[in-house]
């Protein structure tokens, strides 16, 4: 294992005060890292202005978070062996594999698709990453709740202060919650490359256990990170038990080792044994916290431990707050075997299928100006208040918020329709422009916008408008192969995401030439994500 020499590290492992002359490219050289490595862990936004006696963050043997060595005690406190000078295993160990494969039913492993992995990192400590990461670091539970360690606590290992959901060690956190932020935002930060890679390898970067796998691991080491996601991931696509616990423990463990397949784990003391009781506690934590939070659809022959409890959610008083703040955790249950669920509609608002589970093929083409929106169905009890058939406006504007999209009151909203008869609704066609010019405008600036449809006759009693059905959320707008304008938009009115989510080629509104409203062609009876919807009112965004 190589020893470094730095004279300006040895008080401070994880830091480099930058000298005269001193450029970004050489302290990358000196330090074994990447100029794009010191960029990101540094958020220099041009890497050409550094300044002499500035601290840079190093990916060095602990900037906080490449924490090879944690083991966590009865309390969930971090620990870490004494360590040799230098990185917790060898630099130099992140060659990609070269191996491709075609195959994706790796990844249908009874995990759902995280629909925005946008999303599930934004939030500070309530988002979904703090969370699930946090319940394999000990600082959180997968109701959200916290430990004892979450608050704060010495890391004895270097005797640095650990906060928050991830046990940040950095600088410039005001908050448990504020840490949480800042290394959300690292997972953000690092997600498209994980993205390209699983995408390289023939898997689904977007489910649920192989993307809370990684965050996890780049949370504990970056650089054991990047070699999972260059060389495992790849061998995870060819692997016959598909992308399961155990297989991701093997491929987390395997991440440690160097191109020449020698395991570097000086935290572990090189001992596979040692390395492999902690990858194994750490996936089972983030199988046991994605299990409670609704996150296994159960359509999997894999075996894979589930014997935690499902939590009761905190009083709101209770709760860690956020500059984001989202919907009540409350997990849902398992869903029961289609064989022993009713095959009827439910009988409320929203007619729906609440055994459709086909799935249906994502659009060939994609939208010019989309936003990251992630789908909600209106019948999550984990992400909508009183989950249900009159959940849908809940729903949306739980989707447009974990966009960045606050919805303001019914009181501001662009009343498109004025009022409904035999025929459908009567439209304001400068109303429609307007609320068209919006949309658009919101959308370049990459915020989704929730709207009210009309998709029934009769009068309904229960909106400001006695004429609106239901809400989507509008998240894209581009031109299909006839050359026409479509707005693609997320219905929350189903279970079956591959149906509600805007990548249906169905869940298109078209401009309708006669009203200038926005229209969806389809029948007036029927499962709700199929009918016609006319837009009926926007509500703008705040």
């Amino acid at each position: 294992m190589s020893v470094r020499n730095v004279s300006n590290r040895e008080r401070d492992p994880s830091s480099y005060k930058i000298r005269e002359r001193d450029t970004l490219s050489k302290i990358a050289k000196r330090e074994g890292t990447t100029v794009d490595e010191l960029a990101r862990l540094n958020n220099l936004a041009d890497p050409n202005k550094i300044r002499a006696g500035a601290t840079l963050r190093l990916p060095g043997q602990r900037d906080g978070f490449d924490a090879a060595a944690s083991t966590q005690n009865n309390q969930g406190l971090r620990r870490q062996p004494t360590q040799t000078t230098g990185d917790t295993f060898d630099a130099g160990t992140t060659a990609a594999a070269g191996i491709t494969s075609p195959n994706v039913s790796g990844t249908q492993n009874g995990y759902r698709n995280i629909q925005d992995l946008g999303a599930f990192t934004r939030g500070g400590s309530n988002s979904e990453a703090a969370i699930v990461v946090g319940t394999s670091e000990g600082n959180r539970r997968p109701d959200g709740s916290t430990t004892s360690s979450y608050g704060g606590h010495t890391d004895p290992g270097n005797a640095k202060h650990n906060r928050g959901s991830f046990s940040y060690q950095g600088g410039g956190a005001r908050s448990p919650d504020h840490a949480d932020q800042i290394w959300n935002r690292e997972l953000t930060n690092a997600t498209p490359a994980y993205e390209r890679a699983a995408r390289a390898a023939g898997l689904d970067p977007n489910n649920a256990l192989l993307a809370s796998t990684f965050f996890d691991l780049h949370t504990q080491s970056p650089r054991a990170a990047q070699n999972f996601i260059n060389r495992e991931m790849p061998k995870l696509a060819q692997d016959p038990r598909g992308v399961t616990r155990d297989s991701l423990i093997d491929a987390r463990v395997n991440a440690y080792r160097n191109d020449q397949g020698v395991l570097r784990a000086a935290g572990f003391d090189h001992s596979e044994t040692r390395l492999r009781a902690d990858q194994t506690r750490r996936e089972t934590a983030l199988v046991s916290a994605l299990d409670a939070r609704g996150y296994r659809t159960g359509n999997t022959d894999q075996a894979q431990p589930s014997n935690v409890p499902i939590p009761q959610p905190r009083p709101a008083s209770e709760r860690p707050t956020s500059d984001t703040v989202l919907p009540d955790n409350v997990p849902i249950p398992r869903p029961r075997p289609s064989s022993e669920r009713p095959v009827t509609t439910t009988g409320g608002a929203t007619p729906t299928d609440m055994n459709d589970t086909a799935q249906v093929a994502a659009a060939t083409d994609r939208a010019a100006v989309q936003t990251r929106t992630p789908w909600i169905s209106q019948y999550d009890a984990s992400q909508v208040e009183r989950a249900g058939d009159k959940a849908c406006f809940r729903a949306a504007t739980a989707m447009a918020r974990q966009a960045g999209a606050n919805v303001t009151s019914v009181d501001q909203r662009i009343q498109v329709a004025t009022s409904e008869g035999p025929n459908g609704i009567t439209v304001d066609r400068a109303a429609a422009e307007r609320g068209r010019n919006y949309i658009d405008q919101q959308l370049a600036a990459g915020k989704p916008v929730v709207v009210g449809v009309n998709h029934k006759t009769g009068r309904n009693v229960g909106n400001a408008d006695g004429i609106t059905d239901h809400f989507v959320v509008i998240t894209g707008r581009g031109t299909d192969a006839q050359g026409r304008t479509y707005y693609t938009f997320n219905d929350p009115a189903t279970r079956n995401q591959s149906r509600g989510a805007d990548t249906n080629a169905n869940n298109r509104f078209y401009v309708d030439p006669n009203s200038g409203n926005l229209t969806r062609a389809g029948p007036r009876d029927g499962y709700v994500v199929g009918r016609q919807f006319d837009v009926t009112m926007v509500r703008p965004n705040a």
